[in-house]
């Protein structure tokens, strides 16, 4: 369970604890509910962590050193160790375990949030995976289409997602593109 008390706006986590697959964007917090861009709010209880990960540093671009077994940023260093990463600023150490924890001491020092920089075929693969978990959402109830689309909010952006029918009547991701850059609050 997360305490309240560690989120801020921005910070990313699972809006359904039973869910691991799904992360979203938080938008607002009071002690009753925790909002999200792309999904419903729910209730503190309901949310968890997202494990911070090498694929959360790439994309948060952190460079890896494997000589010094080491992320970097700027002058932000996180040293990976058995338990996750450890970030060390002369005697201060703090065990990083979860994206939010990262964020909110990024913040903390350097005061600006990071940002996912994901290269085209990183973005190309997060959309997908998106549209694939809610693309039964908005099935045709046209049998005979052999196409749709709809809307999809990814980390704060709107993608309008395509699919088509495979040779063998499937549903398959056939394309994307951006419709705005940031969801209105």
């Amino acid at each position: 369970m997360i305490n309240i008390s560690e989120l801020r706006i921005g910070n990313i986590l699972h809006p359904d604890e039973k869910d691991n697959t799904i992360v979203a964007t938080v938008r607002a917090i009071d002690e009753n509910r925790i909002s999200f861009y792309e999904h419903s709010p729910v209730s503190p209880t309901q949310v968890s962590a997202v494990s911070l990960s090498a694929l959360w540093l790439t994309g948060y671009s952190f460079l890896y050193s494997q000589e010094h077994n080491s992320w970097k940023k700027g002058s932000m260093i996180l040293t990976t160790t058995s338990e996750g990463f450890l970030f060390s600023l002369g005697d201060h150490a703090q065990s990083l375990e979860y994206v939010h924890q990262l964020q909110n001491l990024y913040f903390a020092l350097f005061n600006e949030n990071l940002e996912v920089q994901l290269d085209q075929e990183a973005a190309h693969e997060e959309v997908e995976l998106a549209a694939d978990s809610v693309m039964v959402n908005y099935l045709p109830k046209d049998k005979q289409s052999n196409a749709f689309s709809f809307n999809l909010s990814v980390e704060g952006r709107v993608y309008n997602v395509s699919y088509r029918k495979d040779q063998q009547g499937y549903w398959c991701f056939s394309s994307y593109s951006e419709v705005s850059q940031e969801i209105a609050p």
